[in-house]
């Protein structure tokens, strides 16, 4: 085969690898040693979403792991497979039916038939390369780490008479408080009724605060 035929030009790699695909990794492995084991801890390392799957494995480096491609419950866009040569065109069959759309066949793994199947579905196609040696080669540096989801709002909320809030009913009751009572040392910590003061607390008879 052409080195052309055997993986796109770096340009496009660089593409592939930059937007961070989610990536399902066929062979993935517990055992130290092996070198799927290696490329997944360190593409963890490099910010990458991987999926391990292997139907020898429940749990590779902490992560479920999936007996094939199929059972995967969420979308894979790079099939990374540590197979041997006889089994890629099942793999490249398997990534069709996702909806991947890179088959990666890892150093000294090249199959023709496996990139005819892919290419003819539209995946892109690398063979002989190294995911982690080819991040390492174009990209160099890890992503950014993800930024957590925000906490959630409190949950008490702010009054609406000073239109700064929101009261929070709950089955016999209900609580209100804005930020300048949240906020401010000189507000009253238990402020007079009524129901709209800045911060308070009421009962509820037939669905209405009492006055």
């Amino acid at each position: 085969m052409s080195p052309e035929s055997m993986a796109p030009s770096d340009r496009v790699l660089l593409e592939l690898l930059s937007v961070r695909p989610v990536i399902a990794i066929v062979g993935a492995s517990s055992r130290t040693e092996r070198a799927s084991h290696t490329v997944m801890r360190r593409l963890i390392e490099e910010a990458y979403l991987v999926v391990p799957v292997n139907p020898n494995e429940t749990e590779v480096l902490g992560r479920r792991c999936y007996p094939d491609l199929r059972a995967i419950p969420h979308r894979v866009d790079l099939v990374d497979v540590f197979r041997r040569v006889e089994a890629t065109p099942e793999v490249a069959r398997a990534a069709v039916e996702v909806g991947a759309s890179i088959l990666w066949l890892q150093l000294g793994v090249i199959n023709a038939e496996a990139a005819r199947i892919a290419r003819a579905a539209g995946v892109i196609v690398v063979m002989d390369r190294c995911t982690l040696i080819e991040h390492e080669r174009l990209i160099g540096m890890p992503f950014p780490r993800p930024v957590p989801d925000p906490e959630p709002p409190d949950p008490v909320g702010l009054c609406g008479d000073c239109r700064h809030a929101r009261t929070v009913p709950t089955a016999a009751a209900s609580y209100w408080l804005c930020q300048r009572s949240a906020d401010d040392p000189s507000f009253p910590k238990y402020p007079r009724l009524p129901v709209d003061a800045c911060r308070g607390f009421a009962w509820i008879e037939e669905g209405r605060p009492k006055p």
